[in-house]
């Protein structure tokens, strides 16, 4: 079971990337008044009255307007509205109720889905009671008048979300991986369930030619060399209508429900096919939860060129994936498979490893007196005091500063890159935090 989806919907510039920031209390998404700025799908876990669920954030949707674009984000759309178990339909409560197209209000409803409305821009009581009865024709109840930036009205409308998720009997625990939790990843079509059925040796997953498949995240434990392991096969897409180019939409949901219970990735990719867009999707995926990976360039059986070639191709188009092991594999033939899998427990144990004082502070030594940083343009002199491991899984560290501001992305980069050379770090993403301390 996974954690329940709602999917913040509505037309352009309305204020949905804002409200799910609010509820959220971060900033994931990216709120402009430009409409038309959220392109991709926003996913964000949070907890309401002890209710988890993940919230979505899509694109306006539009109507009349034509070109590639504006057929890509109402696919965008659909499959959000699709996988979600509840819609909250997001409208400008400053603008006249008569703005609102009818073709929206009956997009959401076709659905089946319960829609929830949330007349955003209330921003005092007396505006919230005019917004409520006037857009009460539409019709969709309940509805709730709030406001996105200060926050009135929300808990009134989280507590009623919570509620129904919980009467409904939507809300589920996600299981937690026994041993090893690996999630299979990639594109739709690369041969993820044939890897996942070639590693448990036996025909679990229907094996397919035709992109999107599989249509949900398999779990199954297995033991190897006495430790547990739980690999996590995902889904494309399911096809829904055959004028969609599925195959050319990144599978978000399911590869970010996979990803969030594991701790390793086994990252897949084509070796006969160019890297696309949705592989670097899905490899930003990985690095954004700072998961460890593993990258499996499979169909090298009939690759037409040699293993030097394929690895400076992948390199070049993942540079920020540089600490991660690459193998060649095939899924038919299972060649590298067990390289791969070699490969897992000294990642899961770097993830998890804590490092001696005394070893980051002779990294540092080694660092400063080799390649200090140097002072940026109208900052003042950059001065590094220490360095310090704060946590693991993933591994955090911290580098005392005289002004975070004065220490330059290079330099920033450059202990990251030290700190898995050095200390054996390679196959996860590390998380490097800049701390100001004054030195008097």
């Amino acid at each position: 079971m996974s954690l329940p989806i709602i999917a913040i919907v509505g037309e352009p510039n309305v204020g949905k990337s804002t409200l799910l920031n609010k509820i959220a209390g971060a900033r994931p998404a990216v709120t402009s008044p430009v409409a038309g700025t959220t392109r991709d799908r926003q996913y964000v876990d949070t907890s309401w009255n002890g209710v988890d669920f993940t919230l979505v954030d899509t694109a306006g949707l539009t109507f009349g307007k034509t070109g590639e674009l504006e057929e890509e984000l109402t696919k965008q759309i659909d499959v959000a509205v699709d996988q979600a178990d509840m819609l909250l339909m997001v409208v400008d409560g400053k603008l006249p109720k008569a703005n609102l197209d009818r073709k929206t209000l009956l997009r959401f409803r076709k659905s089946k889905k319960p829609v929830v409305l949330a007349i955003n821009k209330a921003d005092s009581p007396k505006v919230a009671e005019n917004l409520l009865a006037d857009f009460a024709s539409l019709g969709i109840k309940p509805a709730f008048a709030v406001s996105a930036i200060s926050g009135r009205g929300l808990g009134d409308m989280l507590d009623y979300l919570a509620k129904y998720l919980k009467e409904n009997k939507l809300i589920s625990i996600e299981p937690k991986p026994v041993g090893i939790g690996v999630a299979i990843v990639g594109k739709p079509n690369v041969g993820k369930s044939s890897i996942f059925n070639n590693i448990i040796k036996e025909d679990r997953v229907v094996v397919s030619s035709i992109p999107g498949t599989t249509r949900t995240a398999i779990d199954t434990q297995i033991t190897i060399e006495g430790e547990p392991y739980t690999f996590i096969d995902t889904a494309g897409l399911k096809k829904k209508e055959h004028r969609q180019a599925l195959p050319d939409i990144y599978s978000g949901f399911q590869t970010f429900k996979a990803l969030r219970r594991s701790d390793i990735s086994f990252f897949v990719i084509d070796s006969v096919e160019q890297i696309t867009k949705q592989d670097l999707h899905i490899a930003g995926e990985i690095i954004e939860m700072a998961k460890g990976v593993i990258i499996l360039a499979n169909k090298f059986d009939i690759f037409d060129g040699d293993e030097d070639q394929l690895r400076e191709y992948v390199s070049h188009h993942f540079p920020f994936l540089w600490f991660a092991p690459i193998f060649f594999v095939s899924a038919v033939t299972g060649d590298g498979l067990d390289e791969a899998l070699a490969a897992i427990k000294p990642i899961y144990e770097a993830r998890h490893k804590l490092i001696d004082q005394d070893k980051l502070d002779q990294l540092l030594y080694r660092k400063m007196k080799l390649n200090p940083p140097k002072r940026l343009r109208d900052q003042k002199i950059p001065k590094i005091f220490g360095l310090k491991q704060l946590d693991v899984d993933p591994p955090l560290f911290e580098l005392l500063c005289n002004y975070p501001a004065a220490i330059s992305k290079q330099f920033r980069d450059s202990v990251k890159k030290s700190i898995v050379k050095e200390l054996n770090f390679y196959g996860t993403p590390i998380n490097l935090r800049l701390t100001g301390k004054d030195k008097k």
